[in-house]
């Protein structure tokens, strides 16, 4: 590990993706690196103000982001155009699958295909494929002028030991694997409870509220519709299975096609890793 030269600063930036094992890595894995400040997503609103007091320090910032990705860049990128950024992938059918999960559990009720329609989390169009995931790379190489440490959830659940590995190296830091805590963050809603919770939701939620002026009541009326979800979802579990349909709450053929449709994309992005990573 490199000893901090005085006057240095080494800044990191985690930027995502959102539903890529954020919270598991800002809660369980970010904090027990050693030889690097770890500034947590709860204190992001004041991370300049933590490494201006602080000259000549390493500091890891996260804030992840998916939709609003390149203003997070753009907005690191201004503060240190020099700091690296670390970027987690997860493959584009189990991430659209997961963004929809949280989405109904949230009162969403529009179908999957809907939901994408609303969405740009794809692009604008996500029907045409196309290099959604290397053009946040392409972004962030623009902005930052270096390559990003490109990671993917899928490896922090079949290798986790190489994950933490390029982790590590790219950061220059150290870990005890025994300190971190590996069990799932979030609590699973199964498959009933979501589609009850998506039925119910039709009737009790507008699909899009219109944003108050007043951010106290924009809060106030988000915390009152998440405590009124988590009571939907709780009830739902309650009721016996066959009082739901049959039809599934994410269509399998629906995943299929997003899956061919940014095949190349996934793979590309495989393969800039391969070629850019840290070798551990």
């Amino acid at each position: 590990m490199t000893e901090s030269i005085p006057g240095r600063q080494d800044i990191f930036f985690h930027v995502g993706l959102s539903k890529a094992a954020s919270t598991y890595l800002q809660k369980r894995v970010f904090p027990e690196l050693k030889g690097i400040q770890y500034i947590h997503r709860n204190r992001y609103w004041k991370f300049q103000q933590i490494i201006e007091q602080s000259p000549g320090g390493r500091f890891l910032v996260s804030r992840e982001a998916a939709e609003r990705l390149e203003h997070r860049v753009l907005e690191f990128a201004g503060y240190e155009p020099t700091g690296k950024v670390i970027l987690v992938l997860r493959r584009h059918d189990d991430w659209i699958a997961s963004h929809y999960r949280r989405y109904v559990k949230n009162g969403g009720s529009f179908p999957l295909e809907k939901f994408l329609d609303q969405s740009t989390l794809l692009g604008n169009d996500w029907r045409k494929g196309g290099p959604c995931f290397k053009r946040m790379i392409e972004m962030i190489e623009i902005h930052f002028g270096s390559q990003p440490l490109v990671l993917f959830h899928e490896d922090l659940q079949q290798d986790r030991t190489g994950f933490m590995k390029q982790l590590a190296a790219f950061t220059d830091t150290s870990y005890d694997d025994e300190k971190i805590d590996h069990r799932p963050i979030h609590l699973s809603w199964s498959e009933k409870q979501l589609k009850l919770s998506r039925s119910v939701g039709r009737y009790v939620f507008r699909p899009a509220p219109s944003e108050n002026p007043n951010r106290r009541f924009n809060r106030l009326r988000r915390r009152l519709r998440l405590w009124s979800c988590y009571l939907i979802l709780g009830v739902a579990g309650l009721v016996p299975a066959r009082y739901t349909n049959n039809e599934p709450l994410i269509p399998k053929e629906l995943l299929e096609q997003i899956h061919r449709l940014y095949s190349k994309d996934w793979q590309t992005c495989r393969a800039y890793a391969e070629a850019n990573n840290p070798e551990t």
